[in-house]
């Protein structure tokens, strides 16, 4: 009889280092947010499930920055915030109370409070500088109180609820807080992040997980080495003027972060997630060199070094980077993205089942399944905002199927690798990471190469510096400041294709942290490190919208007849993460006088798919769903109106090689209410993709004074 399939799950754990070096705080609050949630939340999900072991990749500037706020000698600018007495607030930081204090997942994290939700709505979803002047002056001091409250208390986990009454008390309160419980509020904060480290080194030396790890600061370690190994995978991009090439500093990181990683948990990982599956063979080499014995990365970098193989084949099994090691894992993209980013409005029972069920093919296709493995590998944090829950029904429902699957194990890597020692040796390793097969989000688009001609031209002034006899320890000290430039994050938020609200701070830290190293070294600070890094955002959801007559035909008639509209790509990240999987190209909206136009631009993928719907679904005033069946020849749309008001009339629709509606505004809203809008593809009823990934897109009633104010020539 066939053994078990090894399934290793491999929870990446990670956020860049936020603290700002002129003022030696922590700029943003994820750290602190997180650890109230996802690595509290994670780490009790595995303990309530016998027989299933997995492993955390914790990364070092990560655990140094939880280890800082649970001893609390230091705190970030929005703990202080909060901290401060409501009456006291002056304006300015009213405003950034009223601009960051709503970041959180809108639907689940805001919209089930009635207080929460309130404040959010007397702000305005989408603020102006007059909508924050109104707000300042409209907010009484108890309107400033509840929200510094809500904004900690909606990010605890459901682990932590369930561990203290506080939390639970406050949400039933529910407005007219106090400053003593807000107080409470953030001293019970600290408590939990105490736990958080040494919570995951206690289950480490019980042998319930492994724990890996990372380059100190997460960068990109190909490119840190020598930023040309790009070209391999993105010949045609244009790429930065100077030349960057420190395999040093790559060293560095992978030794400091396995040493620090040692002094944390009590002993040092042997296992390496380098930053982003981020792999060449040099990297290799280092790895080896730090004392590494496995590294992992994604399918897509085995498919290039393995060029022409059949996939099922070559996956799932380990390999040797050289003789004698490292050995190579590689993540099942599918099944790692699906829960990344599939499985989050579905059923917890059903998902599971969808999960399982692959792993069960999978395990049938295999000679020798005891011999295989599947790796899991993903972020073990942001995804579980997503999860009405949490993520708690759907980890729980997992983790017990798979600790009782006669057919399943869900095991460490490097008790599978024990196990079963790798033998073939592949080829030079292709150097990509895990999107796309290379490193364009962090290097080729003309925003990040400007960031990384800053880093280069200062990283000369630090090495003529020090070739000059400069003070040892200032150059020293330079260098830890460069390290943190060298983070793969503020790269990811330069240019194309990522987008955040928090790019003004992104940019800031990253320009911060380089002239750090011209301080430290007495030098004047180059003007151009002075200057933002930016470019103006893509899009804004107050974008306007031209009145516009598409024909409804199912194609592109002319240019200009969907130039009115919002337009949203793929490369937006409005559905999934991979976007170059996504089923939707595009998505467009707009208006007329009285019709809301919707058009979808749908990949090849999704006709090369069988029993797929697009579901619209419409939220606000009216809430309902339409559901249509793309014909694969020549049959006509499948459509239907689900919810509320199921027997109106169809709204007009038509496909050849786009998908186009026509649909009154009558039917989706009450007059003078925006429409809330999400695009929603369905595979056997089971949610595979979805734009926007949270919320909604707004489209506003076309009134007639809105349609004045907007014209196009």
């Amino acid at each position: 009889m066939p053994g078990k399939l090894n399934i290793a799950f491999l929870w990446h754990m990670h956020q860049p280092y936020y603290r700002d070096p002129s003022t030696g705080k922590y700029a943003l609050p994820w750290v602190r947010m997180h650890g109230l949630k996802g690595y509290t939340d994670m780490l009790e999900s595995l303990r309530r499930s016998d027989g299933v072991e997995v492993t955390f990749n914790l990364v070092p500037c990560l655990m140094e920055q939880l280890d800082d706020l649970a001893s609390a000698r230091e705190t970030d600018l929005y703990y202080d915030l909060s901290a401060k007495p409501a009456s006291d607030l002056d304006d300015s930081e009213k405003r950034i109370i009223l601009r960051r204090f709503f970041s959180a997942n809108l639907g689940n994290m805001i919209m089930p409070y009635h207080r929460y939700r309130e404040l959010l709505y007397r702000r305005g979803r989408r603020i102006s500088e007059d909508a924050l002047e109104y707000a300042i002056r409209n907010y009484s001091v108890q309107d400033f109180l509840d929200l510094q409250v809500w904004f900690n208390l909606t990010w605890f986990g459901w682990a932590t609820e369930e561990r203290y009454p506080l939390i639970r008390e406050l949400k039933r309160k529910n407005k007219n807080f106090t400053e003593k419980e807000k107080k409470q509020l953030l001293s019970l904060q600290v408590e939990v992040l105490k736990n958080v480290l040494p919570s995951y080194r206690a289950a480490w030396e019980e042998g319930r997980i492994e724990v890996s790890t990372t380059p100190y600061y997460h960068p990109i370690l190909p490119l840190l080495i020598d930023h040309h190994s790009a070209r391999i995978s993105q010949p045609k991009d244009p790429m930065p003027t100077l030349d960057f090439m420190r395999p040093d500093d790559a060293r560095e990181q992978l030794q400091r972060g396995r040493s620090y990683a040692a002094e944390k948990l009590g002993k040092a990982p042997v296992g390496l997630w380098p930053s982003e599956g981020s792999v060449s063979p040099a990297v290799c080499d280092l790895a080896k060199e730090a004392g590494f014995e496995w590294l992992a990365t994604d399918e897509g970098v085995l498919m290039a070094t393995l060029q022409g193989q059949s996939r099922q084949k070559i996956l799932y099994r380990s390999y040797l980077a050289q003789e004698k090691g490292p050995t190579l894992i590689f993540r099942d993209r599918f099944l790692s993205d699906a829960i990344g980013f599939r499985y989050a409005n579905n059923k917890p029972q059903k998902a599971v089942d969808d999960f399982v069920g692959h792993l069960e093919n999978i395990a049938s296709s295999q000679p020798q399944p005891e011999k295989s493995l599947v790796a899991i590998i993903l972020d073990g944090e942001n995804a579980w905002e997503y999860f009405p829950d949490g993520g708690r029904n759907f980890l729980t429902e997992l983790y017990q199927r798979l600790s009782k699957h006669v057919r399943l194990k869900a095991c460490t890597i490097s008790d599978y690798i024990h196990r079963n020692p790798a033998e073939k040796v592949l080829p030079p390793i292709f150097p990509a990471s895990w999107i796309g097969g290379s490193f364009r989000i962090w290097i080729g688009d003309p925003l990040k190469n400007q960031a990384w001609d800053r880093m280069a031209e200062t990283a000369a002034i630090l090495e003529e510096q020090a070739q000059n006899g400069a003070n040892p320890q200032a150059v020293e000290k330079a260098k830890q400041w460069l390290y943190a430039a060298e983070g793969s994050d503020w790269f990811w938020w330069y240019g194309q294709p990522n987008f955040s609200e928090f790019e003004p701070e992104f940019d800031y830290l990253f320009r911060a942290n380089l002239m750090q190293v011209y301080r430290e070294l007495d030098l004047e600070i180059p003007e151009q490190l002075l200057k933002p890094i930016t470019e103006e955002k893509r899009f804004e959801e107050n974008i306007p919208l031209f009145p516009m007559q598409p024909e409804i035909d199912g194609r592109e008639t002319n240019f200009y007849e969907w130039v009115g509209a919002r337009s949203i790509s793929a490369g937006d990240f409005s559905g999934s993460m991979d976007f170059s999987s996504s089923l939707i190209e595009k998505l467009f909206y707009g208006i007329s006088e009285t019709h809301l136009f919707i058009r979808l631009d749908l990949a090849q993928q999704f006709m090369k798919s069988e029993n797929l719907e697009v579901h619209f679904k419409f939220a606000g005033t009216v809430e309902k769903s339409l559901a249509i069946k793309i014909p694969k020849e020549d049959d006509k749309l499948e459509i239907n109106w689900q919810g509320e008001h199921s027997t109106e009339k169809l709204p007009e629709a038509a496909f050849d090689r786009i998908l186009e509606l026509k649909i009154p505004f009558e039917d989706l809203a009450q007059p003078g209410h925006e429409v809330l809008m999400a695009v929603v593809i369905l595979q056997d009823n089971l949610e595979v993709e979805r734009w926007p990934r949270e919320a909604y897109y707004a489209c506003p009633w076309p009134t007639a004074d809105y349609l004045a104010s907007q014209w196009f020539i």
